[in-house]
């Protein structure tokens, strides 16, 4: 198999200022919705926990991805190096960095999964047709929640070793070996059994989550529907109110499902251009922590209208200080003409 595409093994300067900057970004408002997740979600149960767990685990791959690792791609070749504070710093090998980066993408959707049944669960109860047992209810989680580990585990199997890979890239991309030898470290991939499994494993994954977000919807929605005069208006508006929320939520996915389809297309197409649609496929896939916390704050009232009470109260402070200084002169000129009138008439 020949390889004739020309490939840039330089470090995009805007991709690295877009890596700090979003970093930063990132880190600040997944820091701000976990604070009013844990902090301002009035009565909510144990679901707020497992609210906060989604957008850490949210935090927890923008961080890994824009300052820990910094992949630079190098497609139409299936590999890149990595750039950030593990190779900096530590000198963690490539490869381990990638198999995490697979462990916290599949982190997230296995904490999407396990709001929607807790939230499945808790709405449940009202009428216990769908309800789960405790012991039910527990290995569902566990299951849901192991599957980071093992999705992480197919793809450090489909790795190739350090010889292995200077052997691949001497036989696949013979024009480039001068530059991969240039490279302190990198990564590159081939097909091969584990690498199958891996990929099947994910596309199973991601079949189940859309298999189970749009049943344990349709439950919600219809045990609301059918129980709405058993239960309190506020409590079903807050029901309703959460599982919008959550839906909401859910199309934020499609920041990380949509970049992982695309990658996994120009693995197949080796589009001549594909190194920089690679680029704003990282670009859009950092964003996703972000867009989430801000959709969850938009899309569930106490937490839309503490940041607007938030801002109203800065904003009346604010005035209030600037009134204040305003006004502590004149009260000072007057105070002193009191005095020395005081003093005049004794």
């Amino acid at each position: 198999m020949s390889f004739s595409y020309a490939v840039d093994f330089g470090v995009p300067e805007w991709l690295k200022l877009y890596y700090h900057v979003i970093s930063v970004v990132s880190t600040v408002i997944s820091f701000f919705s976990m604070y009013i997740i844990l902090f301002q979600s009035g009565k909510m149960d144990g679901y707020r926990f497992y609210l906060f767990y989604m957008q850490f685990a949210g935090w927890l791959m923008d961080l890994h991805l824009s300052t820990f690792m910094q992949f630079i791609p190098l497609f139409p070749v299936f590999g890149g190096y990595c750039t950030g504070l593990l190779t900096q710093i530590f000198r963690i090998d490539d490869s381990f960095q990638t198999t995490y980066t697979a462990f916290t993408i599949c982190l997230v959707a296995s904490a999407l999964n396990s709001c929607f049944v807790r939230k499945h669960q808790a709405i449940s109860k009202i009428s216990s047709k769908y309800l789960l047992d405790n012991v039910t209810y527990c290995i569902v989680i566990f299951l849901l929640n192991i599957y980071p580990v093992i999705a992480a585990s197919l793809l450090y199997l489909s790795m190739l070793n350090k010889s292995e890979q200077v052997e691949l890239v001497k036989s696949v991309y013979p024009n480039l070996v001068d530059k991969f030898a240039s490279l302190p470290n990198y990564v590159v991939f081939d097909s091969n059994i584990w690498a199958i499994v891996f990929f099947a494993f994910i596309f199973f994954g991601c079949t189940y989550t859309l298999v189970l977000i749009v049943t344990t919807t349709y439950q919600m929605f219809k045990i609301l529907d059918d129980n709405r005069k058993h239960i309190s208006a506020s409590n079903y508006a807050k029901h309703r109110a959460t599982l919008r929320s959550l839906l909401a939520q859910f199309t934020t996915c499609f920041l990380i499902v949509g970049p992982a389809s695309l990658f996994s297309l120009l693995v197949v197409i080796r589009y001549e251009h594909s190194q920089v649609a690679t680029h704003w496929t990282i670009v859009a896939l950092t964003l996703h922590s972000s867009a989430n916390a801000i959709v969850m704050v938009i899309t569930y009232p106490p937490y839309r209208h503490f940041v607007m009470l938030w801002k109203t109260n800065r904003s009346f402070h604010f005035a209030s200080s600037q009134y204040q200084r305003s006004t502590l002169p004149n009260t000072r000129i007057q105070t002193e003409r009191s005095i020395a009138v005081t003093i005049t008439t004794h």
